[in-house]
């Protein structure tokens, strides 16, 4: 099992974008307070620590954190917009505190959809000297990409884009959009996805990739929109492979532990017709937000299944 702790180091951004799952409120750890979590972490026997939410490169403290969690034996990684990773000087400070691996946030290969939806003008440059700053210091890059309206129609030309531009990229991962925590704006809630388009595209974009022996991985969408590629839901393998992750938030939910059953959500009529439904995560934020979902039941044979499970253990 690869339990993952996430650890949310401050929580203000350089970006502003408006479907951001945990805005900006100004909280910062201290880093007397991050050594005590590491501490905790090493004594739970957790595998890996990401440094997260929302940008951890703005911390002062954020090489030194690294360097530590590293001489304790634990595989560090963090998750960044690209806006300080375009100083190569920066990019070497993380290199020195024996970083290794870094996810880039990337929304469009169209830099005009990327900028409006960071709405930060210039972060798709900024971002792409990101890449390319980490890839020249020998330190593996990942994408992350939010499914969105504005991106659900071209979710496969992003990755072929990515692909030809950086082939060293071997890792790629989409999340769904979490309308939950975030900001309630016009701007914010027209971001929200149609789920047939961006199956299409997903899809698409999936079988190009492992076509071209790369991995990727889906969070947050029903595996009947995801056809083929049932075995790559995060919530899937979590469920089937009974993992967990622990999650430090700077908000009122503190230190929140995720075990298998968090990665159900709500399940509708139809799902009880799904022959995947007992791998199956359901729909996230489905009353509230997500209501105009429509799912399709899916009849697999009992051999078809066993052989989606045994592909996430392998």
């Amino acid at each position: 099992m690869a339990n993952i702790w996430y650890i949310q180091v401050n929580r203000y951004c350089n970006n502003q974008c408006h479907f951001c799952s945990n805005p900006s409120n100004g909280n910062n750890i201290t880093y007397e307070k991050w050594v005590e979590i590491i501490n905790d972490f090493v004594n739970r026997k957790y595998n890996g620590i990401v440094f997260t939410w929302w940008e951890p490169t703005l911390s002062p403290n954020l090489p030194k954190w690294i360097q530590y969690s590293t001489s304790v034996g634990m595989e560090c990684r963090i998750i960044s917009n690209g806006m300080m990773c375009s100083n190569i000087d920066y990019v070497k400070k993380l290199k020195n505190s024996w970083l290794s691996l870094i996810h880039f946030s990337l929304y469009s290969h169209i830099q005009k959809v990327h900028d409006f939806l960071t709405d930060t003008p210039g972060s798709y440059s900024k971002l792409l000297q990101s890449i390319q700053n980490a890839l020249k210091l020998w330190i593996r890059v990942q994408l992350n990409c939010v499914i969105n309206k504005y991106n659900q129609d071209h979710l496969d030309k992003t990755v072929r884009c990515i692909a030809k531009i950086f082939p060293q990229i071997q890792h790629f991962v989409w999340n769904n959009l979490d309308p939950l925590m975030m900001r309630k704006t016009d701007v914010a809630l027209s971001t929200l996805p149609d789920f047939d388009i961006a199956s299409r595209s997903l899809v698409e974009a999936m079988s190009f990739l492992e076509r071209n022996d790369k991995t990727f991985r889906v969070e947050r969408l029903p595996i009947c929109f995801m056809k083929w590629f049932e075995w790559a839901s995060t919530e899937t393998r979590k469920i089937v492979k009974d993992e967990e992750r622990i999650v430090h938030f700077l908000d009122d939910r503190i230190i929140t532990r995720q075990l298998w059953k968090y990665w159900t959500h709500d399940k509708l009529e139809e799902c009880k017709e799904c022959d995947l439904s007992p791998i199956c995560s359901g729909v996230y934020e489905r009353e509230k937000y997500y209501n105009y979902v429509k799912v399709v039941p899916q009849k697999v044979t009992k051999q078809e299944l066993e052989n989606i499970i045994l592909k996430i253990k392998s």
